[in-house]
């Protein structure tokens, strides 16, 4: 090793730090002058860089969305870090939307352009029109003549939920600006015919935690909304709160009032969404969604507003590659109530929804008073004590809606009535006035007990007409408690298969419901109500089963203005319903379903018409395998009636009547 001097030493030294400082020096300089000649670069060509760009990016939509129209007037550079886009028209080649733009106006990050990264730091749009059509896309033609690639058969994609729904979050949480705004957008939708369009004059988000004011405005009415809300991106959380902007005013939502007739409107709206990623090909989520005084009015669901104080969910939600999926960690609750809920829907290869709820014990006070008013009325103010358990199973697969599988169960532990509410259930167990409406108009009122001649008690029924009635309409009623599980899921089976309602399953007792306390509205309301109320007497036996049929048997109607049995027997036979035959009491029960349309049984000459045959011959079947006649009765039946009453006067006309009428139409009951 050279040994020198230390004065060398330092001379040498002192040279080449010399010589790297030059060399940093222009370095540095060097690499500051190649970025000024690509920023001057940049700068002079920048709007030829941007449109060459934006064509490239049209002509890849155009290739992947064939029939589709994409027109851009101009693009520039305003400064360096503003971006001005102008007349924008885009018309989707399989999807009814037309999209047209004013102006677009992107503040962008500098320096993260310059080494390729585009970071949108601001984003405003001006005149935006969106047009949503239902049956097809208009097909005038875009202002600027657009790039338009033909259509073309493409094939059927195969969506990966969880993939897209990752993107989609991921889309929203990385690339939406720090501050959002659009000036009035206007949206026209065509929708099952009916045209609508709302104009929103300014809608603004700035800045994670944000505060805004949207004003939606309708041909009848304007609203204000005020939105408050926190987006958290690197947790990839969201929540929006919804106000009515005046005080002590109801929101109503736009749109479905007059799409669908559906009223909802709401005091506030608190939703929150959380992102936790995707993990072993599923996404999950969840957050909350809360709504505060919330009425809801459609003519399907109830005959008056119903109005629920409270309401909220708690979801943990998973989404796979064919499934969504609603964890039983989830948590729904409104006023008192709390449960969790499992849901699943499958889409490939066949469709599929799971549904479960997991034994929930609640006190039966607070499952009762947490009824939405307006839902129930005929339970409103009922008291009870004890507690009460529901339990619930349900699968189904649309293909083969047969093999569905249904398990339900409400348990009752130490449950009593301490006081009825507006309806006392047990005041028909004495003779009672029954009034019969039709749509709810008022027809007829007549006592149900000795008091009224045509009465008749169950022993004085006969054997036949008893045993008929059991088999067509609820051979089971004797040994369930109000419900048969059995003819609910081939109803629904049934009616999965036909995509229509062609079956009900509604027993003896819940008829009986119907007809002594509802209205004839078939609303959802009354359905569940009519459950509610079966539920409470079978399984408190408020009403003994005897009781139930006995009155089922003199209050139901039997043809035009006439109810009960005795009268029908009159009506049809002109004889006490004690002397029914064995076919007369089978042809009563016939008609139970469909009682003002009697006529179209019979042909021309006043007879049964031969199809009937296999119905006479299928119930009468029944009847014999339960002992219920004998083999002589089974043998010598013959699917033949002659009327004495004056219900023979109802046929004359009534020729032409189609044959199978009766039969095809869609069953009455739910």
């Amino acid at each position: 090793m050279l040994n020198l001097p230390a004065c060398c030493k330092d001379f040498l030294s002192r040279l080449l730090g010399a010589r790297a400082k030059k060399a940093l020096k222009i370095s540095m300089l060097a690499v500051t002058g190649a970025l000024l000649i690509l920023a001057l670069l940049f700068f002079s060509l920048r709007n030829l860089v941007l449109n060459s760009i934006l064509n490239s990016k049209i002509e890849s939509y155009l290739h992947r969305h064939p029939g589709a129209f994409f027109s851009i007037d101009t693009a520039r550079f305003r400064k360096l870090d503003h971006i001005i886009i102008k007349n924008i028209y885009l018309r989707s080649g399989s999807q009814p939307i037309v999209m047209a733009l004013g102006s677009c106006s992107l503040k962008i990050s500098f320096w993260n352009m310059i080494i390729g990264r585009l970071r949108i730091k601001d984003f405003e749009l001006d005149d935006l029109k969106l047009d949503l059509f239902q049956d097809g896309i208009p097909r005038a033609n875009p202002a600027r003549p657009a790039k338009q690639v033909p259509m073309r058969p493409m094939p059927a994609e195969t969506v990966n939920y969880a993939v897209r729904g990752a993107a989609l979050l991921d889309l929203f949480f990385a690339r939406m600006p720090a501050t959002f705004k659009i000036s009035r957008l206007t949206i026209h939708c065509v929708l099952e015919h009916v045209h609508q369009t709302f104009h929103i004059p300014v809608l603004s988000i700035d800045g994670p935690a944000f505060a805004t004011t949207v004003e939606i405005i309708e041909p009848e009415k304007k609203q204000a909304f005020y939105f408050t809300g926190n987006i958290q991106r690197m947790k990839k959380k969201l929540s929006v709160h919804v106000l009515p902007l005046r005080r002590g005013a109801m929101a109503v939502l736009p749109f479905i009032d007059r799409q669908w007739g559906l009223r909802v409107s709401f005091n506030s709206v608190s939703i929150g969404l959380e992102s936790h990623g995707r993990h072993s090909g599923e996404l999950s989520l969840s957050g909350s969604l809360a709504v505060g005084g919330l009425t809801i009015n459609h003519p399907r669901i109830a005959d008056e507003d119903v109005n629920l104080e409270n309401a909220g969910l708690d979801y943990a939600l998973n989404v796979g590659a064919d499934y969504f999926e609603l964890d039983d960690l989830s948590r729904i609750h409104f006023n008192k109530l709390s449960f969790h809920p499992y849901f699943k829907f499958k889409t490939r290869p066949t469709r599929q929804l799971t549904l479960k709820l997991g034994k929930t014990r609640f006190k039966a006070d607070d499952f009762f008073s947490s009824l939405p008013t307006g839902l129930f009325s005929k339970l409103a103010g009922i008291k009870t004590k004890g507690d009460l358990a529901y339990e619930l199973n349900f699968f189904i697969d649309f293909s083969h809606p047969e093999k569905l599988h249904l398990e339900a169960n409400m348990e009752k532990h130490a449950f009593r009535i301490a006081h009825f509410g507006r309806v006392d259930f047990t005041a028909v167990n004495e003779p009672f006035l029954y009034t019969a409406y039709e749509k709810d108009r008022e027809l007829r009122s007549f006592m149900v007990g000795p008091e009224n001649p045509d009465f008749r008690s169950l022993e004085q029924m006969p054997s036949f007409l008893k045993n008929a009635i059991l088999i067509s309409e609820d051979g089971a009623f004797f040994g369930h408690r109000g419900f048969s599980l059995g003819p609910i899921m081939e109803s629904i089976a049934a009616n999965v298969r036909e995509k229509r309602f062609v079956r009900g399953a509604s027993t003896i007792s819940m008829q009986l419901v119907k007809n002594l306390y509802l209205s004839r509205q078939k609303t959802v309301a009354r359905k569940f109500e009519e459950m509610l109320i079966t539920w409470l007497i079978e399984e408190n036996r408020l009403l003994a089963k005897e009781r139930i049929y006995e009155i089922y048997l003199n209050i139901i109607e039997w043809g035009p203005l006439v109810y009960g049995a005795n009268e029908a027997s009159h009506f049809y036979f002109d004889k006490d319903v004690e002397k029914l035959t064995l076919a007369e009491a089978i042809f009563m029960a016939s008609i139970i379903p469909r009682p003002k349309r009697f006529m179209t049984l019979f042909d021309s000459e006043q007879r049964l018409r031969p199809w009937l045959q296999s119905y006479y011959r299928d119930l009468s079947a029944k009847m014999l395998s339960r002992e219920m006649i004998s083999q002589d009765d089974f043998d010598t039946l013959v699917a033949d009636i002659q009327l004495n009453g004056p219900a023979r006067f109802f046929l004359n006309g009534n020729e032409n009547l189609a044959v199978d009428a009766f039969w095809r139409d869609e069953a009455t009951e739910e």
